[in-house]
């Protein structure tokens, strides 16, 4: 399914996607360190942006991550953000019957679900603005 030789390039896209994984890596751990106790210590309402955030921006880290590891052709990468998604979210269903955790949030469930439709739009938009046969791969001990 996923070329071997494709792992060994490095190209623009595959940078981009690296670039919007560490993004949304620090974007997530700010808002779990520092943006969600701010809310729950001041006791605000943020439409459930704190609550959310940890899947939300994490959802499109991982999806990004997945995709600079494996760069992805177009098609394999719409099919790797669906079942991403879905795995989130079957994960997230799951924690309702582990036995003590029953963490399971339909807010976090809309939270990925939203995330993966703007992952699909980033990803969209990538291959709209980086045309498969117009990156340039960049030198590379491991493409030779």
């Amino acid at each position: 399914m996923i070329e071997k030789s494709r792992i060994f390039i490095i190209d623009n896209k595959r940078i981009a996607f690296f670039l919007i994984f560490v993004f949304m890596f620090v974007f997530t751990e700010i808002g779990r360190k520092i943006y969600r106790p701010y809310i729950y210590s001041n006791d605000l309402f943020d439409f459930w942006i704190a609550d959310t955030i940890g899947n939300f921006t994490g959802t499109i880290a991982i999806i990004f991550f997945d995709f600079a590891i494996v760069n992805p052709k177009y098609r394999q990468g719409r099919i790797l953000i669906i079942f991403i998604t879905l795995g989130l979210i079957v994960y997230e269903l799951i924690q309702f019957i582990l036995p003590g955790t029953n963490t399971c949030d339909w807010r976090d469930i809309a939270a990925t679900l939203i995330a993966g439709m703007i992952s699909w739009g980033i990803y969209e938009l990538l291959f709209k603005k980086l045309n498969e046969k117009e990156l340039t791969p960049h030198n590379s001990t491991f493409a030779q």
